[in-house]
Order: structure tokens, then sequence, then C-alpha cells
């Protein structure tokens, strides 16, 4: 009998020993976590429309993911993002805490394609040419060079461009049928004919709204895939008559940017806590006829 009341005893302390050694221990045990452990393969990604053209982090990870600004289709569990389905053009931060801790690590990334600034341009002051950004940096080198042959066609495109801009989308939607003038091997957007074409009619009405989507394509590591932008042009006859509130939200679209406080790497992917409604897309091209 006391033989087997010593056997007892001796698997009971065995039990409680291995149940210790599974508890798991609590945040202040955890070993610090080495964000730079939390990495994708590049800084720079590429819609591709022959693969499914999904990126993993490098090293697989436990914890959550979230990215700003809007637009990375990202699995908030496995960090997978979505190339082909995410917003071009426009430079993320994507943030990773692991499990069980409160350490936050970040990574930024870009998906190529072209952005437009948000911004006003008045008519009156030889203020109407919007140019493309690409691949999210303001002093990025354009790969759509303007070729000044004589033998560009009667819409001011170029045969020879290694880019086209106002390309039919899916649907056979044409931007040009709308009255915006996109010159096609640049991407360069003349908001005075636009007006002229009459996008905004015959005799146009201060704070007139236009959205469009722009189909473009690269010949860059995108390999001439089908892109797009979508765009929000706006119309008012002079400067005093934008409302505040909306050059205040193309303020906070063009404030917080990532990169540093001089902005001379233009991103475009912002902070957008303070002010949700300051989105990255579609960017706003305010048409002011007249400065008074």
């Amino acid at each position: 009998m006391a033989r087997m009341l010593r056997i007892l005893i001796v698997v009971i302390s065995l039990a409680s020993v291995a149940c210790e050694t599974l508890l798991v221990p609590g945040d202040g045990d955890l070993p610090p976590f080495d964000c730079s452990t939390f990495t994708y393969s590049d800084t720079i990604f590429y819609i591709n429309e022959s693969l499914e053209n999904k990126i993993k982090p490098v090293k697989t990870l436990n914890g959550t993911f979230s990215v700003v600004p809007e637009g990375l289709v990202i699995n908030e569990t496995s960090g997978e993002i979505d190339i082909n389905k995410s917003e071009t053009g426009l430079k993320y931060r994507i943030s990773f805490t692991p499990t069980g801790s409160e350490v936050s690590c970040t990574f930024e990334l870009t998906i190529g394609g072209i952005n437009y600034l948000d911004k006003v341009y008045i008519l009156d002051q030889n203020d109407f040419l919007a140019a493309p950004i690409f691949n999210a940096k303001r002093d990025a080198i354009s790969p759509c060079p303007d070729d000044d042959d004589d033998d560009d066609d009667d819409d001011g495109s170029d045969d020879n461009s290694v880019c086209k801009f106002g390309e039919l989308g899916p649907d056979d939607e044409d931007i040009s049928l709308l009255g915006i003038e996109v010159n096609n091997s640049t991407g360069i957007i003349d908001l005075q004919k636009t007006v002229e074409n009459g996008a905004f009619g015959s005799d146009p009405v201060s704070g007139s709204e236009l959205e469009a989507k722009l189909y473009y394509r690269l010949q860059d590591q995108t390999l001439g895939a089908l892109n797009a932008i979508d765009l929000k042009i706006f119309y008012f006859a002079t400067l005093a008559d934008v409302p505040q509130s909306l050059l205040d939200e193309i303020d906070q679209k063009n404030e917080d940017l990532l990169g540093g406080g001089n902005n001379m790497g233009f991103t475009n992917a912002r902070v957008n806590a303070e002010n949700p409604k300051a989105k990255p897309r579609p960017p706003y091209l305010l048409i002011v006829a007249r400065l008074e």
C-alpha cells in the first residue's frame, strides 16, 4: 500500500512539471521581436495579367497585419497581398503586430503605376496641365518621353510611344467620349481643352463634378498590362467658389506623406486617422476658370 502511494505521488509530481512547461509566458516573459524579420522580397511590385500575382512576407509570421492608405488588398492574418487587385501607383505602409505583443513593425512598399497630384488648376494663370506621377515618386523619370516627331497622330499620340493612355476599358469605356483630353503617349491631361471639349457642358456650371476611369498601358515591368486609375474632376468659375472643406480635404490628402516632412519623395501614402475623408483615390483635379 505504501509502495502504491509513493508511485502515485511521483506520477502527480511529473504531471505538475509537465503542466508548468506548457504554460504560455506572459508579455513580460516574451523575447523581444526582431522587426528586421518582417520583410517582403522587394519594395516595389507590378501587376501582371498572366499571373495570379500574390506575395507573402519572406518569413511566415504569427500576428496581425494592417496598412495605410486604403487600396492594398492584404490578408490581415497571413500578410499575403494580392497585387493585381490592389490600387496601383501608390506607396503603402504595412504594419505587423506579433501575437501576444504590443510591438508594431512596419514595411513600406509600392505598387507600380501612375497617380495624379490632388491640386487646384487655375486656367487664367496658365496652369492647366495635369501630369502623371509614376511609381509613387514625384521626381521619378517618366518612362513615356514626349516624342517631338512630326509623325504624331492628329490626337497628339505617338505610334512609337512605349506608353498608351486613354485605352479602351474592358467594356469599351472610352474616356475621350467624356471630353477629357489626355495625351495618349504621355498621360498629361489638358484641363483647358477638357473644358472646351464640353466635359462640363457647353455652359459649365460652377461646382460641377465629373468622375472617370483612365485606362493605360506602360511598357515597364507590367509588360503592357491594362491598368487603370479613377479620377474626379471639378469645375469652378473662380477660386472663391471652391468650398473651404474641399480645399482642406486636398491639403489633407497631400499633407501626411510617407518619406518625411519635405515631401520631396512624393508617395501619396498617408496616415488618414485624423481625416478619414481624405482618401488617396480618386485624385481630385480642381479646375478653376479664373483666379478672381
